[in-house]
């Protein structure tokens, strides 16, 4: 296995160059990649907040997108690696609604019991090594916010993770929107990511 490299050396790379790390055994290469599409995984899960799924859930299953998108990407191919990713992440969510949804209309028929119920989040992709590797990467992410945010910018991305807008965030934390818009510049610059 590669010795992993730094933040500060992961950062000057690529997508592709950080794919190709990645699939050769640099799991920190995948962190880098999941800090860089942070804010398209939050966006692409909340685009499906009123699908009856939990906002984690989505959430994890946009994470499970970019993965497969990493695992899957053909560096020779057309696309790039942001618009293959932005589609395996959509669709991976997509799947998991519908598959959702499937199971609660069964719970819905008078015949049917809570065993008859087949999905569970991430079912199908969940093995051991994907499981540990998704489970890593939220909580390196999660050490990274920690570190690095202020109490208030910690609490507006909470909130603008689970599908808050600036409005909503400003009057819930009793701030001004320009704050609020501020605190997630800063948010932006300091995990470095891109919307």
């Amino acid at each position: 296995m590669l010795k992993n490299r730094s933040d500060k050396e992961l950062s000057g790379l690529t997508d592709r160059e950080l794919v190709t790390l990645y699939r050769s055994g640099d799991e920190a290469a995948f962190r880098e990649l999941s800090s860089r599409y942070f804010f398209i995984i939050r966006y692409r899960a909340s685009e499906f907040y009123g699908s009856g799924m939990e906002p984690d859930d989505l959430f994890q299953e946009a994470f499970l997108g970019l993965l497969n998108a990493v695992k899957s990407y053909d560096a020779e191919g057309k696309a790039s690696f942001r618009t293959y990713a932005g589609v395996c992440i959509r669709n991976k969510i997509i799947s998991a609604v519908r598959a959702f949804q499937s199971d609660r209309n069964k719970l819905n028929n008078e015949h049917c019991s809570f065993e008859d119920v087949k999905y569970v989040p991430s079912a199908p992709e969940t093995e051991p090594e994907t499981a540990f590797v998704i489970r890593e990467t939220f909580e390196s992410l999660q050490y990274h916010i920690k570190r690095e945010l202020s109490k208030t910018e910690s609490e507006v991305l909470e909130l603008y993770i689970e599908g808050k807008s600036y409005d909503e965030i400003s009057k819930i934390l009793g701030i001004s929107r320009k704050s609020c818009d501020n605190a997630m510049q800063r948010i932006r610059k300091k995990l470095r990511v891109r919307k």
